[in-house]
């Protein structure tokens, strides 16, 4: 059974801890980390190598810097972005150009994150 990773790079308690509940039901979902401080995140990205990082903004132009350069040489890393008032969501990688994923229900969020790779 296939397991993709994800690290959580929130800088809300209570929406990390949310993301985390749902997450953890699912059987081919597994936090493998969780990021306060998004200057961590270029290190837990080398560490945990995950397939998906879930990252709430404002980040730091150094932050947003790294992610372009990092996603332009690794594209098995996806990457979902929160906007600060959490009413859209967008997904970000190396094979497509920014994507907006606000009109999905939470199962249709899931099922995108559980999704074989290959198929996105």
């Amino acid at each position: 059974m296939y397991v993709n990773r994800v690290i959580l790079a929130n800088n809300s308690r209570l929406l990390m801890e949310m993301f985390h509940r749902v997450l953890d039901k699912s059987d081919h979902l597994e936090v493998v980390h969780e990021v306060i401080d998004h200057e961590e995140l270029p290190f837990a990205i080398q560490r945990f190598c995950p397939e998906w990082v879930i990252l709430s903004l404002p980040i730091s132009d150094p932050i947003s810097n790294w992610i372009s350069t990092f996603m332009q040489g690794h594209s098995p890393v996806r990457f979902i972005f929160l906007s600060e008032d959490h009413r859209r969501i967008t997904m970000k990688w190396q094979m497509f150009s920014e994507q907006d994923l606000s009109h999905l229900s939470l199962t249709e969020f899931l099922y995108l994150l559980e999704k074989d790779l290959q198929q996105i």
